[in-house]
C-alpha cells in the first residue's frame, strides 16, 4: 500500500453560528453543501445508497451526491485529496490512514464477509482441497487477497507455496475468465461470484460455490463473519456537521431493514445507482451478509481482524492498530 500523501484539511465549510450563545449550535447548523459520498463496489453498499435515496440526509446535505469508486487507489485518492468525507470501504483502508495520522473514524460495519471460492473443479469441497491447485485472485495485496491469505495460514497452508496463485485487477475480470473456462478456480466477491456462475451456465459451463470464506473463518474465530466492509468518515464532521452525522446514525439501521425486507427492490436500486444487474444482485443477496453494526460494538472483532492482517502484511494497517477513538458508536 503506498505511503499516504501530505494530509490536507477535510473541514466542511459550515460557517460560524449567528447569535452564538443565544441558541444551541445544532439549532443553527448550516447544511453541508457539495457533499460527495463514495461507495465501495460490493453489495453491502446498497444500504448506503438506500439511505441517500430515502432522503434521510436531505436536510443536512441537500445536494449530496454518490459515486462508486473503482479501485482502492481511487478511494484513497478521494480521501487524501479531501474530495470525500464519508465513504463505504474495506475496513482496513480507514484504519491504515488513521494509523498514519489522518483523522478518520470508523462509523459502522456494513458487510460481514462476501468472498467465496467459485470453481469448476469437482474435487474442491473445502479449503485444504486448494493445495497444489491453480487459483485466481484479484486486488493483489489488498483486502480480498489478504483475507484469503490469512485464512490459508489458519488452515495450515502457505499461500505462496501450497497454492498456485495468480492475479487479475478486478473481481469482474476474474469472474469473466472463470465463466469463459480460462480459469478453473477463483476467489470472488459478490455479486461477481454469482455473475460468474450465471455467465458460465449461459455458455453451458458448470461453476459452483465450493465454500464461503466466512465458514472457514468461523472455524478459527468466535463468529463465522469477517468484518470486511463498513462506513468511515472524517473526524471533522463530528464537530462541524453534527446534523449530518446524526442523520447517518439515525438512518442506517432503517436503511438496512428496508434492504433486507425487499431484496428485489434493493436489486433495482443497485441497478440504478451501482451499475449492477438486478437479477445477479438478487441471486447474490444471501451471500453478501449485509448488516449494520457500530464500530464500537464490533471493536473486538475489528481489532482481531486488524491484528490478523498486521501479522500477514504490516503495511496494510500502516504498521499498527488505529487509535482507540477510531471506533464510533451509532
Amino acid at each position: 500500500m503506498p505511503a499516504v500523501a501530505t494530509r490536507r484539511s477535510l473541514m466542511v465549510g459550515l460557517g460560524s453560528l449567528a447569535l452564538a450563545g443565544l441558541a444551541p449550535r445544532r439549532a443553527l447548523s448550516t447544511p453541508s453543501r457539495g457533499l460527495q459520498i463514495l461507495g465501495a463496489p460490493n453489495g453491502s453498499t446498497v444500504v448506503l445508497v438506500d439511505l441517500i435515496e430515502s432522503g434521510a440526509l436531505a436536510a443536512a446535505a441537500p445536494d449530496v451526491s454518490f459515486r462508486l469508486w473503482r479501485t482502492t487507489d481511487d478511494l484513497r485518492a478521494g480521501i487524501v485529496s479531501g474530495n470525500t468525507k464519508i465513504f463505504s470501504t474495506p475496513s482496513h483502508v480507514p484504519a491504515n490512514l488513521a494509523s498514519r495520522g489522518m483523522p478518520l473514524k470508523m462509523l459502522c460495519l456494513l458487510g460481514m464477509g462476501h468472498l467465496s471460492v467459485i470453481t469448476s473443479d469437482d474435487s474442491i469441497r473445502d479449503f485444504h482441497d486448494l493445495a497444489g491447485k491453480p487459483m485466481l485472485g484479484f486486488f493483489r495485496n489488498d483486502m480480498p487477497d489478504l483475507t484469503f491469505r490469512a485464512i490459508a495460514k489458519m488452515e495450515g497452508l502457505d499461500p505462496d507455496k501450497d497454492i498456485q496463485l495468480s492475479y487479475v485487477q478486478t473481481a469482474m475480470e476474474a469472474a469473466q475468465m472463470l465463466a469463459a473456462g480460462r480459469a478453473t478456480t477463483a476467489i470472488l466477491s459478490e455479486p461477481p461470484a454469482t455473475a460468474a456462475m450465471v455467465m458460465a451456465a449461459q455458455q453451458e459451463r458448470k461453476l459452483r460455490r465450493a465454500f464461503e470464506l466466512t465458514t472457514i473463518w468461523g472455524r478459527h474465530k468466535p463468529k463465522p463473519r469477517i468484518p470486511m466492509a463498513g462506513i468511515a468518515l472524517h473526524a471533522s464532521l463530528l464537530d462541524d456537521a453534527p446534523d449530518l452525522v446524526a442523520a447517518l446514525r439515525a438512518g442506517l439501521l432503517p436503511a438496512k431493514q428496508r434492504v433486507l425486507a425487499d431484496p428485489a427492490a434493493a436489486a433495482k436500486l443497485a441497478e440504478r445507482r451501482m451499475e449492477m444487474r438486478p437479477q445477479i444482485f438478487e441471486k447474490a443477496f444471501p451471500y453478501m451478509h449485509i448488516d449494520v453494526v457500530s464500530a464500537k460494538e464490533a471493536k473486538a472483532e475489528l481489532i482481531d481482524f486488524y491484528t490478523t492482517l498486521l501479522a500477514l502484511e504490516p503495511e496494510a494497517l500502516g504498521g499498527k492498530l488505529p487509535p482507540d477513538d477510531f471506533y464510533l458508536d451509532l
